[in-house]
């Protein structure tokens, strides 16, 4: 019975002392795992998986832009990061991108800032009218203006802006009559992209109609609206080419974006995978994005002139009578954005000195 009893004793203390080996060496594995997920390891950070939600279709270029920035991203950061695009606002509305990214919905969202009214004022200075000639200039003052003035911050609260960018030119398209003149325009419902530019159309007597993108085709399709105030890549890529007759051209307006990621999620990056985003993200993505809109803007022109769509070119004296109605929308900008407490007019004066220096 006491030789039973000691073998007991013996078997028991092995027991013992294997379960606390095990705890021990479970213990010293599971530090170095913390070690590595959180940047001091050898491991440089957490794995992260991220979606990222946009409103252009699948069959858009903006869609293969992401692809391949996601492919850059995951080889620069020895696939820790991993990004699933999702097109077609199929996670959120045009208009609820940047909330979805603020708020985590999202973990990255792109969209237009103009579908949110009054969250970007001084953002918004580079949809005022004639303020660049390509969407490689419109996109780098805006990179250059958002990173000079610390005030655009507020803006892009709960985020953190990887890219802005803007669109080619805006030109005037419309179905069923050509617009030359002022007189032409007036009383024509026009879809407009933005509040900066309903200000100003409204000035030269047409009827703006705030609409997103997506919804441009049918609207023209169907006599919604006369007219379309868009870039000319929207005529290849959204297909207006099917449903418009004339293009006025007068470099009207610039279509600003945004890609912006959910400050949080940022924040759980390490160092150094925050400074592998910024190397891949910031003014290069910017002008990267631009060129590729000049370029679709470029073939949209040319595949417009095979449809058979009448273009007029508007001469510089046409566009002083133009310029009667608009430029006072520009100075009731400056006074609004001014009247909040936000440097409105020295914003619009470093815009207009980056767009006088590219002459």
């Amino acid at each position: 019975m006491a030789h039973r009893k000691i073998k007991w004793f013996f078997q028991l203390m092995a027991l013992i002392s294997l379960i606390f080996l095990s705890a021990c060496g479970g213990g010293s594995e599971s530090t170095d795992a913390k070690k590595d997920k959180s940047g001091n390891g050898d491991g440089g950070g957490q794995e992260h998986e991220f979606d990222f939600s946009h409103f252009f279709p699948p069959t858009h270029f903006m869609e293969e832009e992401i692809q391949t920035f996601a492919a850059e991203l995951e080889k620069a950061t020895d696939g820790r990061i991993k990004i699933n695009s999702y097109p077609g606002a199929s996670l959120a509305a045009p208009d609820e991108h940047f909330d979805a990214a603020a708020t985590g919905s999202v973990d990255l969202a792109l969209s237009v800032h103009g579908y949110t009214p009054n969250q970007f004022p001084l953002t918004s200075v580079m949809e005022l009218p004639f303020m660049s000639k390509s969407a490689v200039e419109g996109s780098d003052h805006l990179w250059e203006l958002y990173n000079e003035f610390d005030e655009f911050d507020d803006e892009y609260a709960g985020t953190i802006p990887l890219w802005l960018y803007t669109t080619d030119p805006g030109q005037l398209f419309t179905v069923g009559k050509q617009v030359k003149s002022v007189d032409d325009l007036k009383g024509m419902r026009i879809r407009s992209p933005s509040a900066e530019t309903s200000e100003w159309l409204k000035a030269l007597g047409a009827t703006p109609v705030s609409m997103p993108m997506n919804e441009n085709f049918e609207a023209l399709e169907r006599g919604v609206v006369d007219g379309t105030i868009a870039p000319w890549e929207a005529i290849k890529t959204w297909g207006l080419d099917e449903v418009i007759d004339y293009a006025t051209v007068g470099n009207f307006y610039s279509t600003t974006m945004f890609v912006v990621m959910n400050e949080d999620i940022w924040n759980d990056l390490s160092e150094e995978d925050q400074a592998t985003m910024k190397e891949l993200t910031g003014k290069k993505m910017a002008e990267q994005t631009g060129k590729v809109f000049d370029k679709f803007g470029q073939d949209a022109i040319e595949q417009a002139k095979e449809k058979g769509i009448e273009i007029h070119e508007l001469s510089e004296e046409e566009l002083k009578d133009w310029r009667k109605y608009i430029n006072p929308t520009i100075e009731k900008w400056i006074k609004n954005v001014d009247e909040k407490g936000l440097p409105g007019q020295k914003v619009y004066d470093r815009a207009v000195e980056l767009s006088n220096k590219q002459e």
